[in-house]
Order: C-alpha cells, then structure tokens, then sequence
C-alpha cells in the first residue's frame, strides 16, 4: 500500500478533487508506548467496522464495501507500515484506491462516510510539518542533514556537492607562507568563502528547488554570513544554529532546528493574524461562517483559517455558497467546514490549519479576502 509521510500538495489536491460514492475517511491518534502500534491497529480496525456499517445503510453496494475493507485489512497486516513511529495515522479509501499519512500532529480520531474525503486535519501537517534542511557549512566539510518529526534525521547525499573550501577553490598554501600572510591581513579569504559558498549554492539547487522545506543554516561566522549573501534558495531560514558545526551529529543538528521552526511558525502565524485584523479594517476579512462560505465559493480568499477539531454536518450550495445545517450527520451529508476548505484550495488560497483558539474571530473560521464579497 502507498504511504506518504508528508502529504505533498498535490497529493491533497487529488484527494480533496475525488467525487463519488463510499469516500471513507478515518483518522487514529497513536499514542507512544511499546503498544503503541497494537492499540492504533485495534482502533482502525473498530473504525473499520463503523464505516462498514455507515456504508450499509447508505445502500453501498457489497462489492465496494467488500473492497475496502480488504483494503483496510491488508493494511493491518502490512508489517513495515506499522513499523513507523506515527502520532497520528489518516487513512483515505474508497472502492478504488487506498492512500495513508504516518503523520507528525496530533489529531482527533475521525470515522467519516461521505462523497468526499475530510481532508482538513491532515493539512494541519502541511501548516506546521515540523520538517526541514540543515546545512551543516564549516571551510573543512559539507552537510545537508534532512530533519523529519516522523523519522530520524539523516544526511543526504548530494551530488557535485564541495566537501570543504580548499579543494573546491583549488587554494594550496602548503609551505607558502608569504601567500598565508597576505590572506591574513586583506580581504581575500572572505573572497575564497564567498566562490566556495556558491559552489554549494549551486549544488544544492537541484535537491531544494522544488521543496517547500526551509533551509538552516549550521555554520560559524564570517562564513554564515556570507553563504547568506549567495544564497538562491527562498525559504533559507533567518535564524543560524551558530558555532562549528564539524563536530555536530545529524540528531544534534535536528534538535537544534527544532526550536528556530517552532519559532519560525510563531511569527509566521502572528505576521498573518495581523494582516487579518489590518484587513478587517479595509472590508476584506470575514469571520462568519456563512461569510467565509460565500467568499470560498466565490474564489475570493486569499488566507484561511480554520479549526480543524471543528465540525459542522451539512451542505453547502454549489452556486450561492449557502449552508444548510444538519444537527446529525449521516452518510447524505458531509463536513461543511472541510468543504469551505475544499473550495479554498480550488482557488490556491493559502490554509492555515488551526487549534481552536489560534483561529482568530469568534468562529471556526476566518479568511483574508482577495476582493469584498457581499451576499
């Protein structure tokens, strides 16, 4: 079965576009412990059989339900899937296809039976994914250290990449102290940093250009400071994990990134609350429900924000965006709030999957608008 530990965007853009019948969504929070994969295998199991029985009674013909639970199944049984350490586990299945997110956040645990699949929780790991690059920079050696919460740092391999600043400058001092002296009193050293700085640049392009991982940078001054000045990848972090990093394991580097994302997503999730409130003031920010609705289904948010513990059985109106409530969910129903997400990312806003009390507002939701929307 395919698994995938970050979900990339356009694997969430696929889910979020599938349309049709015996869409099963089921979320299971790991809890650590030597039990821990016994106890989430039980709990998928018991969802299983939830979903099983909603999928009956909303005339699901056999074959189908047959054919996702021996897809669930064989799920169970798969040994390196459980082999994973996970706080939470989503699963997206219907008759046809079966994808599934080891992930790093802590989720509620979700059964749903719908037309679509509940998406919003899992973009929760893509808000804050807890994962990154170091480059561990020192004159005498090289790094790119790939730092994951679901698994243990590791190097990556990455090819042309300098492995220290005298060969890759072609620099040979050896028994020439009258050019070792000259490098010492004039600016010629940070010259070679800077040539032997682009050379990494360069071979690290083709392995970041693609991400949307930040880059942190590990490495003793002058020469952080002048990598910086090279540097061609946008998300290079501001914050440096200073000193020499020779020395440093890639489990030492990672612990020392944790702090600057965590960090990082703070103020990114500040700077974005307050262009909520300074939009407010302008007419292009809404924190209603039935108002986000509309300016999802009119393509017209820029951010959303959204509460992913919260929600709210229902429909919404294909053309007008009108929300009609359901006090209990059923299989005709779905998510409201996960399809005001749904239409937001149809339009490339950005989401910011949310704790409660993070959304700002008084609602589950809030959005920045591209342009006002009125009923």
């Amino acid at each position: 079965m395919p698994y995938i530990d970050v979900p990339t965007q356009g694997e969430i853009f696929r889910l979020a576009s599938i349309r049709e019948p015996a869409c099963v969504s089921i979320y299971v929070h790991a809890a650590a412990g030597p039990d821990a994969s016994d106890t989430a295998r039980i709990e998928v199991h018991t969802r299983l059989r939830s979903a099983t029985e909603l999928l009956k009674a909303a005339g699901t013909d056999a074959d189908t339900i047959e054919s996702i639970r021996a897809a669930v199944e064989s799920l169970l049984v798969e040994r390196d899937f459980w082999r994973r350490d996970t706080r939470t586990l989503a699963i997206f299945v219907n008759g046809t296809s079966l994808v599934s997110f080891h992930l790093a956040n802590r989720l509620l645990g979700l059964t749903e039976v719908s037309d679509r699949f509940a998406i919003t929780p899992v973009l929760r790991a893509t808000t804050f994914s807890r994962s990154a690059f170091v480059l561990a920079l020192s004159q005498n050696a090289v790094r790119l250290i790939e730092v994951s919460s679901t698994s243990p740092a590791s190097e990556i391999v990455v090819p042309d990449l300098p492995h220290d600043l005298k060969t890759t400058v072609a620099l040979d001092l050896t028994n020439d102290r009258q050019t070792l002296a000259h490098l010492r009193t004039s600016e010629d050293p940070k010259v070679r940093m800077r040539e032997f700085s682009q050379a990494v640049d360069r071979a690290l392009r083709p392995i970041v250009a693609d991400s949307n991982r930040p880059l942190i940078l590990a490495a003793a001054e002058p020469l952080a400071s002048i990598y910086r000045s090279v540097s061609s990848y946008a998300r290079l972090g501001g914050e440096t994990i200073p000193g020499n990093p020779e020395q440093k394991s890639a489990l030492e580097l990672a612990a020392s990134a944790t702090p600057i994302l965590d960090a990082a997503h703070s103020a990114d999730l500040a700077t974005q609350i307050a262009r909520f409130h300074e939009s407010t003031s302008r007419g292009l920010a809404d924190d209603t429900l039935t108002g986000v609705s509309l300016a999802a289904t009119s393509r017209a948010i820029d951010t959303l924000f959204v509460d992913i513990d919260h929600r709210l059985p229902g429909r919404i109106d294909e053309l007008t965006g009108i929300i009609t409530r359901n006090a209990v969910e059923n299989e005709t129903l779905y998510d409201v709030i996960d399809e005001i997400v749904r239409r937001a990312l149809s339009s490339d806003a950005r989401i910011l999957a949310l704790r409660g009390s993070e959304v700002p507002g008084s609602g589950p939701v809030a959005a920045i608008l591209r342009f006002p929307v009125h009923a």
